[in-house]
């Protein structure tokens, strides 16, 4: 009698990939890090607060006060960085939904643009971005938004994105990009999916459900954020770069608190605060940590830098449509690392 194989092709590429990890590219990175005067990226905390309790997020057990941040630090921030840095990426971003403050967050992007920036962005859970919203945020001038969603079917999107609801963050994001093609809007639209065991045997139906709707779809590891979660990443120490969260990127807390990098999520680890101080001398006085980074002194780091895996993560890839098999191509079986 003939009989369906109790394997096919399908369980074998789950098989393999439940064992293998997105490849960080550590050794490619490692050369582009190197100290510099103001921060490449500005990640603003519009509004600690979060609609979401998403299973791989720390926001959940934040402990720290929350707010919203004011248009004068803002205004602050944005003129220096206008000023000084006018490329770097600045976003929206960190422990909090902006969309929470959306006409905030309109005006916020719109005095940035008039002031000079040139790469405004915002990472969003989308469960809040209703019609309305829609053709604002993109007229606003934002340069890029990045939909965390890493999932395709509504249990694992459920499972994992706490207190989000999987068809109606969909059809918000399928919004979105009807009314970039009706604007003639350039501003990219990318959805993320973070790697997990959870989930990893949705990513080529997520990648090409995405596709098909002209969004790009960003892939990435998982974090541990200043090693409070576990992750599937193992790099042997004598293979060890410089954190490239640390070198590369500045965090602003609503009330203005600079944290040490982002695994200090509380900010427990420096009294720095932007309105005591402009972003480019606060750059400069984290400038000891990323010397220890680059003089490759990592037993010299704080006690939080001996158990994040944060620099592991190493870099997304934008899976563009036709560049799946590119990204198959990048995985290394999480064996070789242990």
């Amino acid at each position: 009698m003939d009989t369906e194989p109790w394997i096919t092709p399908e369980h074998i590429q789950l098989l393999l990939r439940s064992f293998s990890v997105l490849d960080p590219r550590l050794k490619e990175i490692s050369p582009t890090l190197r100290p510099s005067a103001f921060p490449r990226k500005l990640a603003m905390e519009l509004c600690a607060e979060c609609n979401f309790a998403c299973s791989m997020c720390h926001h959940p057990s934040m402990r720290r006060p929350k707010g919203v941040l004011p248009f004068e630090l803002w205004r602050r921030c944005a003129d220096e960085t206008a000023k000084v840095a006018p490329s770097t990426e600045v976003w929206f971003s960190f422990c909090g939904e902006p969309l929470l403050e959306p006409e905030r967050l309109i005006e916020y992007i719109r005095y940035g643009k008039s002031v000079g920036l040139r790469s405004i962005n915002v990472n969003s859970n989308g469960q809040l971005l209703t019609e309305d919203l829609a053709a604002p945020l993109l007229e606003s001038g934002v340069d890029l938004i990045v939909f965390g969603l890493d999932a395709f079917s509504a249990p694992v999107y459920e499972k994992l994105r706490v207190n989000g609801i999987r068809d109606v963050v969909y059809s918000n994001v399928i919004h979105l990009l009807q009314e970039r093609k009706r604007l003639g809007r350039d501003t990219e639209i990318q959805v993320q999916f973070i790697e997990m065991d959870e989930n990893s045997h949705e990513l080529l139906e997520f990648t090409s459900f995405w596709h098909a709707q002209g969004a790009t779809v960003k892939v990435r590891n998982k974090l541990s954020w200043g090693g409070k979660f576990e992750t599937p990443l193992t790099i042997p120490d004598e293979d060890r770069i410089a954190c490239p969260w640390a070198l590369t990127m500045m965090h602003v807390f609503w009330d203005g608190r600079v944290p040490r990098c982002p695994g200090d999520t509380e900010g427990e680890d420096t009294a720095l605060n932007a309105w005591h101080g402009s972003l480019t001398d606060l750059w400069g006085l984290l400038g000891g940590y990323r010397d220890l980074h680059l003089s490759r002194r990592f037993a010299d780091l704080p006690e939080r830098c001996h158990t994040c895996k944060d620099w592991m993560t190493g870099a997304a890839e934008r899976v563009r449509p036709g560049s799946f098999e590119e990204l198959e191509r990048r995985r290394i079986p999480i064996q070789e690392k242990v």
